[in-house]
């Protein structure tokens, strides 16, 4: 409890900016993940808060609060972002994460990014990103990304590529593609695909660039005007080390 404290109370005060702020709907999320390793290696678990308030001037703000078990070490984290319309066609958004505990999750983790929206149909993204390890001594990395999505009918597509580099050395790319169907506002189906070089904290190791393939299908289903079901099936591949293969299930209540 003493270590959660940190992080409950910076969700509280993301929610109280947004009150403040006259927020728009609020949505609160409650979700659970287990994922299977192989290679002996112990199941990771998750438990996750996440509350949305969307403004009616064009802005938006979240948190998440969440507690991991990884490689059987337990870590907590508290996360807060905003978005903002900062011209009619331009989005500034700001992420910042924090652990107390970082046994495996970093201590510090920063995005930024800022979108054209609407350029040829296409709405367009750059953005630059800093995360700091204190595990195996201080260890950070910086990131830049482009992002790019096209909504068409009822599909959306988008793409995000991003390079990573260890300040001790050491970079590489990924890329993220992802597309999603929305019926209407009660049912939403999508799948995920990423490959290429992704940062993980291995306890013993430090902090290690691997090669990862990943999948994923989502869901989303409004089973009341308040009350939705949301769940995702993926499955993530580390080089030779290991396979994860894991599901969320979350419950959501609109405000």
């Amino acid at each position: 409890m003493r270590r959660a404290a940190p992080a409950l109370l910076g969700l509280a005060a993301v929610g109280g900016l947004a009150h403040a702020a006259d927020a728009g709907p609020l949505a609160v999320e409650a979700a659970v993940t287990r994922e299977r390793l192989g290679g002996g290696r112990a199941d990771w678990r998750a438990h996750e808060l996440l509350a949305h308030w969307r403004g009616a001037q064009g802005w938006s703000a979240g948190a998440a609060l969440r507690h991991t078990e990884r490689f059987g070490l337990d870590d907590a984290q508290v996360e807060g972002d905003v978005a903002w319309r900062i011209a009619p066609r331009w989005r500034a958004e700001a992420e910042l994460a924090h652990s107390g505990t970082h046994r495996v999750l970093p201590q510090w983790r920063l995005r930024s990014r800022a979108w054209l929206l609407d350029a040829g149909g296409w709405n367009l993204a750059a953005g630059l990103g800093r995360t700091l390890y204190r595990s195996a001594g201080v260890q950070g990395s910086s990131v830049v990304e482009l992002q790019a999505e096209r909504y068409a009918g009822d599909f959306r597509v988008a793409w995000v590529g991003s390079l990573t580099r260890l300040d001790a050395g050491g970079s590489g790319g990924a890329h993220t593609w992802r597309f999603d169907w929305y019926r209407d506002e009660r049912l939403g189906l999508g799948l995920l695909l990423a490959a290429g070089r992704e940062l993980e904290n291995q306890p013993g190791a430090g902090v290690l660039a691997l090669r990862v393939r990943s999948a994923a299908l989502t869901a989303r289903w409004r089973v009341t005007p308040e009350w939705t079901l949301t769940g995702e099936l993926a499955t993530h591949r580390v080089g030779e080390l290991y396979e994860r293969n894991g599901l969320r299930v979350g419950l959501r209540r609109q405000f």
